[in-house]
């Protein structure tokens, strides 16, 4: 789950402290009113594109989804304390693209690491799915369903801690479920870097990152739904493309 922290302030804290459209040297940069950055594209990209692939693939090729769990989580990580160490000035946009580089090479450490700690993998991918469905469940109401910090941060927990122990009791059923709906998040996170909706706030505001408030509206709400459909399309698709092949699907 800080993965997507850790991205989401590197896509939007950025946006916010960026004074002026500025593309004269190369960089994408657009104005503190919720424009893009350089950083914000990059975060949005690799987001939809992880998301994507946890979402539809995420079983069928569980190595590979290990692998990224491991990146993600590893890479979020470092790219979280780059930010809490030294948080990048509104003119420093080259050092933003540096501390996106080097989360990305520790992160792909981290997923190589996990290819070696396959059940500690599997229980990472449980907790961002529990991350994301609390995260989902919470935004259905402006600064959250749950309005105490504390309470949003155990709530949270809670799920992140049910979706580990869940892995390790059904682990296809429940791969299958918590990698689409993690990646059905992030997908949707990563879109709403473009879209700026409002609904990428959410696992800021909900852990309380400093400045980031969440209200909800008709598009952001768009976003909920949209969400919850893929989800389901990328459960639909992964028991479908993962079955055995006399056609029926795995017991559970």
């Amino acid at each position: 789950m800080l993965a997507l922290l850790s991205l989401l302030v590197a896509g939007t804290a950025s946006a916010e402290t960026v004074g002026e459209i500025n593309t004269d040297d190369g960089s994408l940069a657009l104005s503190k009113h919720g424009g893009l950055v350089a950083s914000g594209i990059i975060a949005g990209i690799a987001l939809i594109l992880i998301g994507f692939f946890f979402n539809f693939f995420g079983y069928k090729l569980v190595k590979v989804l290990i692998f990224l769990a491991g990146f993600c989580v590893v890479g979020g990580l470092v790219l979280y304390a780059e930010y809490k160490i030294r948080a990048p000035h509104e003119d420093e946009k080259g050092r933003q693209l540096w501390y996106l580089g080097i989360a990305a090479i520790c992160g792909l450490l981290g997923g190589a690491l996990l290819l070696f700690l396959y059940k500690v993998g599997l229980a990472l991918v449980g907790a961002l799915g529990g991350f994301a469905l609390a995260s989902w469940l919470l935004a259905m109401k402006s600064g959250g369903l749950i309005h105490s910090d504390v309470g949003r941060i155990l709530f949270i927990v809670a799920f992140v801690l049910i979706g580990m122990a869940v892995v390790f009791f059904i682990e296809r059923p429940a791969i299958i479920v918590a990698s689409a709906i993690w990646g059905s998040y992030a997908l949707f996170v990563g879109i709403d870097c473009f879209a700026r909706t409002g609904f990428q706030y959410t696992a800021l505001a909900f852990l309380n990152a400093p400045g980031a408030v969440y209200e909800t509206s008709p598009k952001v709400y768009a976003m909920i739904a949209g969400m919850a459909v893929s989800a389901i399309l990328g459960i639909i698709t992964q028991f479908v493309t993962t079955r055995p092949k006399t056609g029926k699907f795995l017991p559970l």
